[in-house]
């Protein structure tokens, strides 16, 4: 993803500084798995019985290491993804400018039917107090396969004077992919959307400008189950690794982050039906875009995301979101909303392949992209039905 703006100076600090506010009870990505492992519904972790969002106790499974676990035989730690969609677009684009595949041949101007992504886990409980979420991913789309998301922990639960508090540390590979709220770019909502549909060129540099390209350690702290903290640092992989780890030639990054400090503060009440969530984000650092020359790049970014989403029986689920980008030159500001339907996922799994799908429609609408305002913007528009299939 690139990031919202540069501006060139010899000295750079960036900072990306983001609030985030949710009125229904936030979110991990959905696995299998962890189901299995727990011997616990999806409807037990996730909110509408399917991830990424997640109730008090999948916040509380992610804070405390991914470690609970019902007990007897060993459960191997292994889950399957399948996202597959159609995309219709406002106005047909120019099929020549479209690089990639479709189920049917290349992709098209408009009406494109994919496979978006098939995705393997390795994610579970590792030892008492430790346990990891990672993801390899293929891309349907481009044909090719990489690492995707990696999050390994350890945490412990204490007291600290009169205050119950989960004292962990993450080590991962996305800025934001820790953060057990979901409410920062790595998991926010849209948790699947089209790969096909224009969208803006620029986002937040938190929006996974460095994703998989960084390695980072955060610690983190809750305390009495509502406030929250982090604090961490990230370096960049070099271009061998990141080769390694499956980065297209064109997506990797041969730049260094220079003096990178990474913070989130948080607060969060639950009630039996609802919950409220509000944080803030801040990640500083100095971007090296040459490793051999002196130079280091100035850029600040602020983008903004506001959500809600209603499920009934766990089953019937509707989202709206506002969001945007500030840029100079290439701001976008849009509204999406999203219905779906998860038929499964509330009973307890069997322990053998259990599997979970969701159906949805997603409307995303533009009112400015790139800068740009009328026809510029609204012929992006586009309707998303999806296929999500986790096993």
């Amino acid at each position: 993803m690139k990031t919202a703006s540069s501006d060139g100076c010899r000295r750079w600090a960036s900072a990306g500084v983001a609030l985030a506010l949710a009125l229904a009870s936030t979110f991990a990505q959905a696995v299998p798995s962890f189901a299995r492992q727990t011997g616990q519904p999806c409807a037990m972790c996730h909110v509408g019985g399917f991830g990424p969002q997640l109730t008090d106790y999948g916040i509380q499974f992610k804070l405390t290491a991914y470690t609970t676990t019902k007990g007897g035989d060993w459960i191997p730690p292994v889950a399957g993804m399948v996202m597959a969609g159609l995309t219709h677009t406002s106005k047909s684009q120019d099929a020549s400018t479209l690089d990639g595949h479709s189920l049917t041949g290349t992709l098209k101007g408009n009406d494109n039917l994919t496979l978006d992504q098939v995705s393997l886990f390795v994610s579970g409980r590792i030892a008492d107090n430790a346990g990891i979420f990672s993801q390899v991913t293929y891309d349907g789309i481009a044909q090719h396969t990489s690492i995707d998301n990696v999050d390994l922990r350890a945490a412990t639960t204490t007291l600290v004077g009169e205050h119950m508090a989960v004292l962990g540390v993450s080590v991962n590979n996305n800025p934001g992919v820790q953060d057990p709220f979901n409410t920062l770019p790595a998991w926010l909502f849209p948790y699947i959307s089209s790969n096909v549909a224009p969208g803006p060129s620029a986002s937040a540099i938190l929006d996974g400008a460095f994703g998989q390209k960084a390695t980072g350690v955060v610690g983190y702290v809750q305390l009495d189950g509502m406030w929250y903290g982090e604090l961490g640092t990230y370096r960049m992989q070099t271009l061998t690794l990141q080769k390694d780890f499956g980065i297209a030639a064109a997506d990797r990054d041969p730049g260094a982050l220079r003096a990178p400090l990474y913070a989130r503060l948080a607060a969060r009440k639950s009630t039996d039906s609802s919950s409220l969530e509000a944080g803030v984000v801040m990640f500083k650092i100095g971007y090296q875009p040459d490793r051999s020359a002196p130079d280091v790049a100035h850029i600040r970014d602020v983008g903004f995301s506001v959500n809600a989403s209603y499920f009934w029986n766990q089953s019937w689920g509707a989202t709206l979101q506002r969001f945007g980008v500030n840029a100079p030159g290439l701001g976008s500001r849009g509204t999406r909303a999203q219905i779906d339907w998860t038929p499964f996922g509330k009973t307890v799994p069997s322990g053998g392949i259990d599997a979970n799908m969701r159906f949805g429609l997603q409307l995303t609408a533009y009112d400015k992209l790139d800068g740009s305002t009328g026809s510029a913007a609204t012929d992006a528009n586009s309707l998303f039905l999806f296929a999500w299939l986790a096993f």
